[in-house]
């Protein structure tokens, strides 16, 4: 079990990441979608193990198709 304070510092440097981000593309929405689930289970943990559980986690996106004219060109 990690102590309040621990959780309190991660909690603080998951915050910082999602502010600096910049969403472009769906790889950056991917991360911070990440992030978000992070740390509302750090949030979590904070507030007791009693409230903890198991969240789903994100879909895999698919890459977009490339069309075979954009391939060759």
């Amino acid at each position: 079990m990690m102590s309040r304070r621990s959780i309190d510092i991660l909690i603080d440097l998951v915050e910082n990441r999602m502010a600096c981000m910049q969403v472009v593309d769906r790889e950056d929405h991917r991360q911070f979608a990440i992030l978000s689930q992070a740390r509302r289970e750090l949030q979590g943990m904070k507030a007791g193990p009693a409230l903890v559980a198991t969240a789903p986690r994100a879909r895999a996106v698919a890459p977009d198709p490339v069309a075979p004219d954009a391939a060759a060109a």
